[in-house]
């Protein structure tokens, strides 16, 4: 199992730690990898996270009419996942919104775990967001 984040994802070590803790804990359950998720949308593009009321991940959808949760930038995979993305260069696929469908297409059960705030800095104006959730 291993955990990678995206480059510009900025949140709550404390957030992280629980993730971690509850990544561990879902595969021991037999769960295939546990996606940090967010409420707090502030994203031009967001990929939103359609889940059902266990939090298990349905599909991720570029639009949404009533959006609960987006990407949060941070994915907690399992071995099943490399093949999954082997395919997905195989084919060309250059993006990660592409691969987390491909985990769902396959059939690979994904958690999704709440943050209490994930911020991605795209922009220089995100930075001073950065900064002052930072010093929350």
């Amino acid at each position: 199992m291993f955990c990678v984040t995206t480059v510009d994802t900025i949140f709550r070590e404390a957030d992280f730690d629980t993730y971690i803790r509850t990544f561990q804990s879902k595969v021991e359950e037999g769960c295939d990898g546990v996606m940090g998720v967010t409420d707090y949308i502030d994203d031009e593009k967001p990929l939103y996270v359609d889940a059902d009321e266990h939090l298990r991940i349905t599909g991720f959808l570029d639009q949404c009419s009533h959006p609960k949760y987006i990407s949060g930038g941070i994915y907690g995979l399992t071995t099943p996942a490399l093949q999954v993305l082997q395919r997905c260069m195989e084919r060309g696929e250059s993006r990660m919104r592409n691969f987390q469908r491909a985990l769902i297409a396959h059939g690979l059960h994904l958690q999704a775990h709440p943050f209490s705030k994930v911020l991605d800095i795209d922009h220089a104006t995100d930075i001073a967001k950065a900064e002052a959730f930072l010093q929350e």
